[in-house]
């Protein structure tokens, strides 16, 4: 079985949202198998920024990557999460 690498762009409520902190609780909920690889920040608009996880995951996982979507949207301070990317890591 390999992993997939998941990109997942996170939306803050605010500008005042920490997004290091932020990156740090959506680490800690992540189911066992998921781990944050990378993370950036993407500017959106008028000093909002969004957060950028890279998240490597088991390919063959119940649910897919709504699990991951969900996990992060059910955080205090994010708006919404989306996956905006995905590949296959390994053969």
């Amino acid at each position: 079985m390999t992993d997939v690498l998941v990109v997942l762009k996170v939306f803050p409520d605010s500008d005042e949202i920490d997004l290091d902190k932020l990156a740090e609780e959506i680490s800690k909920r992540l189911p066992t198998g998921y781990t944050v690889v990378r993370k950036d920040t993407e500017p959106i608009a008028f000093g909002l920024k969004a957060l950028v996880l890279y998240v490597q995951m088991p390919e063959q996982t119940e649910g897919g990557t709504d699990v991951l979507e969900e996990k992060a949207s059910e955080i205090e301070g994010v708006s919404h999460a989306e996956v905006v990317g995905l590949t296959r890591l390994g053969f």
